[in-house]
């Protein structure tokens, strides 16, 4: 599909927001729970799951074809989901029982134009914009759209006057000549390669090119085996060298807009591909696929062409039952002190529980400096007021900055400086500062891994470590952390994560050994979406701390284990604004009894996003 007929169905596409809209007319033929389903449907495909959508319209396609309803969300569904011959017959459908149906032309001239039905989806446009009652904006549509479409269909007879000059020409070279070994070879590869066995054609293939470099058949081979086995840079040399012995060898042009793209050159991608859509001698296949890879690239591009920041505010209110996590229990035995027996606990040091609300929001932000390199920064802030107890209250603010690099082949890679300050009753708590460095790589479709190392210093201003100074808590952290999740494009959405941790955080002050210690975790988590507008969350954690050295008066090193579980569900009451209830439970096990405690907290949170 060309450029311009591409800026002709983006166009069209502007009228899928009224399809909904059209259902509230249903037949009496269609029962409520169909109608319910026609409703889910249309809400799937305005957040772009029609695959979902269809499965969920195939039980009816028996009983409700023929339904204007039906089909008119049958044929968006099919048409969004790379369907567009199906779609074309539902859409026909509609019509033959309303004529005037506005949605049902527009999308059927959208189904014309990604068959490349160029004239017929003209013809259709031509009918809608000449009606009386079509809105001023819709008509201002219709006429660019029929301008583009114009301009495609002069640029495809372009193109055919071009191919059929080529066929008329004579025979040109294929480049260097192979002798009877090298076809077989040649041939051996391309079965390989058909057989989803590329890496073996890669390596057969590879002592060859110094001196089969220029023969389009072997480059182009080779260039496809390059490509599937991971070497884009080598397969675009290759395609090129083809095309340079055979410029009408369009296949192998095809394959050079799929390493370009592989290689981050959409431009040149599109390009490519734009040059040989309309191509009739393409084979249908991989014309479908080139227009599948030209549709893919523009929305790669949009997407690359939003807003470069995003961000959000949040208002929540709870309930927590610890918010000075006090310990478990009522008494201590202090072992240097055992032989006054156990101790009590004050009263005021015991669990206090309180309500809570919080206001809460976060920006993050990027610039890129050209396709592969960014700097970003992200802000997080948020006041935690108590309904009671208000000498426990929380504030915190911080944030971070630095630059991220894509790497062909190898992932994106980050740097970054870290700053954060904690107010506890109103007074700095804790402050942090540091950097932190990420790697990130999706492996395949669905899977994404990371792993990222930081360093942290954490600095206690005002805790008072008579007769040392103030600041004698204060420690250095350092952390690995390790990342994997996989989504599966399946009913639901579900979706997996598994985090592991290990570090080392150090006392700075001499003689405070006590808290230093080293540590090790693990955190899974688990998302299903059963409807479009909800997603069921949990995750659970646990952490190991090993202390270094004897806690005073406890004759021995400090070991917690440290126990997280969280579950909630968010409800999309819009795209930018949802609403998150969460429970919360979290439990700190220690072998110095003071340090062991519980905590629930309960809160339902509502989030804009922006």
């Amino acid at each position: 599909m060309s450029k311009r007929m591409r800026g002709a169905v983006i166009a069209l596409a502007t009228l899928i927001g009224a399809c909904a809209l059209a259902l509230g007319a249903a037949h009496a033929a269609i029962s409520p729970a169909d109608q319910a389903t026609l409703l889910e449907a249309a809400e799937l495909i305005n957040h772009q799951q029609p695959s979902e959508a269809l499965s969920k319209l195939g039980p009816l396609q028996p009983n409700l074809t023929g339904q204007v309803d039906f089909d008119l969300v049958y044929g968006l569904a099919l048409l969004e989901a790379s369907k567009p011959r199906q779609a074309e017959s539902a859409f026909r459908r509609v019509l033959a029982l309303q004529p005037g149906h506005m949605l049902a032309r527009a999308h059927l001239a959208r189904a014309m134009a990604a068959n490349g039905e160029l004239d017929d989806a003209r013809r259709e446009i031509v009918v809608l914009r000449e009606r009386t009652d079509l809105p001023p904006d819709v008509r201002t549509v219709m006429n660019n759209n029929l301008r583009l479409i114009d301009a495609a269909r002069t640029q495809r007879a372009q193109a055919q006057v071009v191919a059929q000059a080529q066929t008329q020409a004579p025979t040109q070279a294929e480049g260097k000549p192979a002798n009877e070994q090298d076809v077989a070879t040649i041939r051996a590869a391309a079965e390989l390669v058909r057989a989803k066995n590329s890496d073996k054609a890669y390596a057969q293939l590879a002592p060859m090119e110094e001196r089969l470099t220029g023969n389009s058949d072997f480059d182009y081979v080779y260039g496809v085996a390059a490509l599937d086995s991971g070497h884009p840079a080598q397969a675009v040399v290759a395609l090129r060298s083809a095309l340079k012995a055979r410029p009408d060898f369009h296949t192998a042009r095809a394959e050079l807009g799929r390493a370009l793209a592989a290689m981050g050159d959409l431009a040149g991608a599109k390009r490519e591909f734009e040059a040989v859509h309309n191509v009739p001698e393409l084979p249908t296949v991989t014309r479908d696929a080139v227009g599948r890879h030209i549709t893919a690239i523009d929305a790669t591009v949009a997407n690359k062409s939003t807003k470069p920041y995003s961000g959000y505010i949040e208002t929540s209110v709870g309930y927590d039952t610890n918010v000075n996590a006090g310990p478990s229990s009522q008494t201590l035995l202090i072992p240097a002190l055992a032989f006054l027996g156990p101790a009590t606990i004050s009263p005021q040091a015991m669990p206090k529980k309180a309500g809570f609300y919080e206001i809460a929001g976060g920006f993050n932000g990027a610039l890129p400096i050209n396709n592969e390199t960014a700097v970003f920064a992200n802000l997080v802030g948020n006041i935690h007021p108590l309904f009671d107890y208000s000498e426990f209250r929380t504030a915190l603010a911080g944030g971070e900055a630095g630059i991220a690099r894509q790497v062909q082949n190898l992932g994106i890679f980050s740097v970054s400086g870290i700053a954060q300050t904690f107010l506890l009753g109103g007074k700095t708590f804790r402050d942090i500062y540091g950097a932190a460095g990420q790697w990130r790589q999706q492996l395949d479709k669905g899977w994404d891994t990371s792993l990222a190392l930081s360093w942290l210093r954490l600095d206690y201003p005002h805790i008072d470590c008579t007769p040392n100074p103030a600041g004698c808590q204060d420690t250095n952290r350092y952390t690995a952390t390790g990342t994997v999740v996989r989504r599966f494009d399946t009913s639901m959405k579900p979706a997996v994560s598994l985090a592991a941790n290990v570090g080392r955080e150090v006392a700075i002050t001499g003689g405070y050994d006590f808290l230093s210690y080293k540590f090790v975790g693990v955190r899974s988590g688990f998302e299903v979406s059963p409807l479009a507008w909800m997603v069921v969350f949990a995750q659970a954690g646990y952490e190991d701390h090993r202390y270094e050295a004897d806690y005073p008066l406890f004759f021995i090193p400090r070991h917690d284990h440290v126990f997280d579980i969280l579950g909630g569900v968010e409800f999309k009451i819009t795209d930018a604004v949802s609403l998150r209830p969460t429970v919360n439970w979290s439990q700190t096990r220690s072998n110095v009894s003071i340090f062991e405690n519980q905590r629930w907290i309960t809160q339902a949170a509502l989030r804009w996003k922006f």
